[in-house]
């Protein structure tokens, strides 16, 4: 029987709050505003984040957040982040994930008020102290990580709080050096980043070629391929079919690739890490989207969504078109080499 919601936890004008969100890097990236928000509300807070290891690069240098917990996903490394949690004394934890794997870590650190929503799936929220009520879809790109605050009266405004990455000088000069490499100079190239998670999020690979050719030819825009290293075969197939130069850049860390996004005049890719990362570091970004209902960046400036309507649609992880993608198939070149234009014509005004 789910738990009734109760009053928000007391927190104080110096609260220890912990924010756990452990995975993946789009969903990471897409829950920093809350510790911004946090930051603004409680400035003398100590802020906590718990990520598992693999992420941890979305948010370490972070100015909002004092405190990085890793998870390298072992046992042994759950024994020992929950060890150190313990040893930061946190009064409140805000699991913005709603898994099993979210709730179990604060609730072995013994954080007194837990906080989630109760639709937390694997029954999470059986772990949770405060459990609230599951608030409606939210028309912004931090969608219910903000409203978790709103919903314990905490001041949100996601035209202010934003995604953050944080980048320094050394990201910069990582990503300028392998771009200069190439023969590509800041603001005069766009990011072609393929690469998805789910087979029903990519884009026909003939189309990445086709697209680099017609930037080439009708925008004078040269392109790069990039992704990583496990990525590597999927653009080498891409290039090749290529009948201009398209660099592959797959061998960079997470931060100095978030780097050449910010150096890029535009980015495409399907709803994937890199398009949230255009977003945070305010690259114009044209996402393809198929499977997934794209609501919440229908009004952010900045992202070009690309969609085709199809009562199968959204399908998320579960697709029944046998494999034939059609919400993908039906998204052309000529339209995304169009929003494309556009989105540079307008960065430049």
């Amino acid at each position: 029987m789910a738990k009734k919601s109760v009053e928000a936890p007391p927190l104080g004008v110096a609260p220890r709050i912990l924010i756990v969100r452990l995975s993946a890097l789009g969903d990471t990236l897409m829950t920093t505003p809350i510790a911004q928000a946090l930051r603004e509300s409680f400035p003398n807070a100590h802020i906590g984040w718990v990520v598992e290891s693999r992420c941890a690069d979305v948010i370490e240098g972070n100015p909002y957040i004092d405190r990085v917990h890793r998870w390298d996903k072992t046992l042994s490394g759950l024994i020992s982040v929950v060890r150190e949690i313990r040893r930061e004394s946190y009064e409140v934890a805000l699991d913005v994930q709603g898994l099993l794997k979210s709730a179990v870590i604060p609730w072995l650190a013994r954080i007194p008020y837990r906080v989630g929503f109760i639709d937390a799936r694997e029954n999470a929220f059986c772990l949770f102290t405060h459990p609230l009520p599951s608030p409606p879809p939210a028309s912004f790109v931090s969608g219910r990580n903000l409203q978790l605050l709103e919903a314990l009266g905490i001041p949100i405004d996601p035209s202010r709080h934003r995604l953050y990455f944080p980048l320094n000088d050394f990201n910069r000069q990582t990503a300028r050096l392998k771009l200069a490499s190439f023969g590509l100079e800041p603001k005069r190239f766009v990011v072609l980043a393929p690469a998805t998670t789910r087979p029903q999020k990519h884009w026909l690979e003939e189309r990445w070629s086709r697209l680099a050719e017609r930037l080439c030819k009708d925008l004078e825009m040269p392109s790069v391929l990039l992704g990583g290293p496990s990525d590597k075969t999927l653009l080498e197939r891409i290039a090749e079919r290529c009948s201009t130069p398209l660099p592959i850049i797959c061998d960079l860390s997470l931060k100095d690739a978030v780097a050449v996004i910010e150096l890029a005049s535009a980015l495409v890719g399907p709803d994937s890490f890199p398009i949230h990362a255009a977003l945070a570091v305010g690259t114009p970004a044209v996402a393809l989207f198929g499977p997934n209902d794209p609501f919440r960046f229908k009004a952010e400036s900045g992202i070009t969504v690309l969609e085709h309507d199809l009562p199968c649609r959204p399908c998320r992880r579960r697709p029944t078109c046998g494999g034939a993608f059609t919400c993908m198939a039906l998204i052309t070149v000529d339209e995304v080499l169009e929003a494309v234009e556009k989105a540079v014509s307008q960065a430049k005004i």
